[in-house]
């Protein structure tokens, strides 16, 4: 559905820890592609979800970077780990009950 982006055009690395729950975290996404800024990725920090919600959501949002935690980090140890996988110059941490 969407194309992989170049690197040197991220300037905002959106980091969204996720546990279970695909609505949720498809409202979010589909939120976040309204947008009229493009100049972002999105990093998702799966905390050892068991519903198969990432796998799903990335069949149809194929340019998002998604990190798996063999264990649930929460919000905080979510968004340190996207942080270290960010290319962004800025950070932005959102729940994945966020709509833009």
């Amino acid at each position: 559905m969407f194309m992989s982006k170049d690197l040197s055009s991220v300037n905002v690395s959106i980091i969204i820890p996720h546990h279970n729950n695909k609505k949720i975290l498809k409202d979010c996404l589909d939120s976040l592609y309204q947008s009229s800024y493009k100049k972002f990725e999105i990093i998702i920090v799966d905390n050892a979800s068991n519903d198969k919600s990432v796998e799903e959501i990335q069949c149809f949002y194929k340019d998002i970077k998604i990190i798996k935690s063999l264990k649930n980090l929460c919000y905080a140890g979510g968004c340190n780990l996207g942080a270290k996988n960010a290319n962004g110059k800025y950070l932005l941490f959102l729940n994945n009950d966020t709509i833009l």
